[in-house]
């Protein structure tokens, strides 16, 4: 208790020096935290104190059943000097004798209910009993016992084999226990063989005449028509293979649909990588025309015109190029009339990069403003463009270079073990 006081003194001394130095905010809070947490300890050093000086003659004992209790006390004996902390404990409530009785003849009462489980009498025992460990919310502990196990075992199932159609007497006894008191309960049951339903009687039979059937030694096994007067009919169950080739058709779908995006992924990559290739080419043509004097249609019209004438002497599959496939519909389109403006923005659009939609931006914007300039802007253009190409192929040979790496170290491997294993077998001979 002192030392909480301190705190609280050293905390008021403290916020009160940085209120005169103006740093209560810096430092206040701490020293507010420090005094709330001493007087704190105060109250909870007050309130322990008034419990200590408490003189308690007598401890409420449980109910019973619930168990022994715990009270921490501090002891004192003036004539030996003693002043310390001694932990009582305290049983609970015994009951008396008439608690006791009632006790045991409501646990029986209980005891008997519950022992029954889907019987309804003790004289008309067809199914399982139910053995409990412990009665009346767990204060009586149960333990059992019968005169004959081989029509009733340890676990309360009843053995079929071992029973009668007149029923079997068997006498249950139950040792009840409540603390040190035990009290013995018997009651007698008569057990009959479980009740079956028509079709497990039905079952049955059929069990027993297909066992007669396999006894025999004939070469082929004949199925009953009838038993127990039900006429049989059999068929043979198919397996629905159907469901399996519909199965196997859907994971086909899946699969052709899937390898189809990948395959189409794979050609767009493609394309684009052929499309960025071309770029510097295709400008570096556009600038050459428009520095000697053309406009941009007619440059345009006479590299798709070139192309063409190109197309026509070539054969055989592969002579297209992307980029001038496009440009291609991109004249077309003017000739029908679209638009010069029009169609360079969906030239940009339909191909999708970024380059080819910066180049489709200023020939729009220089179609207001004339060809002045613009050569030199594609030049620049054409410029970054060789850059970037060559940014791209150093980067495809880093990236080749790591995937060397793996094989490169499993033949570095393969070589160590091919010169270490000669190595080992003259050392062991």
């Amino acid at each position: 208790m002192y030392l909480c006081v301190g705190i609280v003194l050293a905390g008021l001394i403290c916020f009160g020096l940085c209120v005169r130095k103006g740093r209560q905010k810096a430092y206040g809070i701490y020293c507010l935290i420090m005094m709330i947490s001493g007087i704190m300890g105060v109250l909870v050093c007050m309130s322990d104190t008034g419990a200590e000086l408490i003189r308690a003659d007598g401890i409420e004992r449980p109910e019973p059943g619930s168990g022994a209790l715990e009270a921490d006390y501090v002891l004192s004996v003036e004539d030996l000097s003693i002043s310390e902390p001694y932990r009582v404990t305290v049983e609970n409530r015994h009951l008396t004798k008439r608690e006791l009785e009632q006790l045991f003849t409501e646990a029986a009462e209980e005891l008997e209910h519950t022992f029954l489980g889907e019987n309804e009498s003790l004289d008309h025992i067809t199914h399982n009993v139910v053995l409990a460990d412990s009665v009346m919310d767990g204060r009586v502990n149960v333990s059992w016992s019968f005169d004959d196990y081989e029509a009733v075992s340890l676990s309360g199932e009843l053995r079929e084999e071992a029973l009668s159609e007149t029923g079997s007497l068997v006498q249950v006894t139950a040792i009840l226990e409540y603390e040190n008191m035990q009290v013995e309960h018997r009651f007698p049951m008569r057990v009959y063989p479980p009740e079956k339903t028509v079709k497990e009687q039905f079952y049955e039979l059929l069990e027993q005449e297909l066992d007669t059937r396999n006894a025999r030694t004939d070469e082929v096994f004949v199925l009953p028509e009838s038993v127990a007067g039900h006429v049989l009919s059999w068929e043979k169950q198919q397996q629905k293979k159907q469901y399996t080739i519909l199965l196997l058709g859907l994971c086909a779908m899946a699969g052709v649909a899937v390898g189809r995006r990948k395959d189409l992924r794979k050609a767009e990559e493609k394309r684009n990588a052929r499309l960025l290739a071309e770029y510097p080419q295709m400008l570096s043509q556009m600038a050459l025309l428009l520095g000697a004097g053309m406009t941009v249609n007619r440059a345009w019209e006479r590299i798709v015109v070139s192309y063409e004438n190109r197309c026509a002497t070539q054969t055989g599959i592969g002579q297209e190029i992307p980029v001038y496939e496009e440009m291609r519909i991109t004249y077309h389109q003017i000739k029908d009339g679209i638009g010069e403006r029009l169609a360079y923005e969906q030239f940009g659009d339909r191909i999708r990069l970024q380059v080819y939609r910066r180049l489709a931006t200023l020939l729009v914007q220089n179609l207001r403003k004339g060809t002045v300039g613009l050569s030199k802007l594609l030049e620049k253009e054409m410029q970054d463009a060789f850059e970037e190409q060559e940014n791209f192929a150093k980067k495809k040979g880093e990236e080749l270079q790591t995937k060397l790496l793996l094989p490169m170290m499993l033949m570095l491997g393969l070589v160590i073990v091919i010169i270490m294993i000669p190595a080992i077998a003259n050392f062991q001979m």
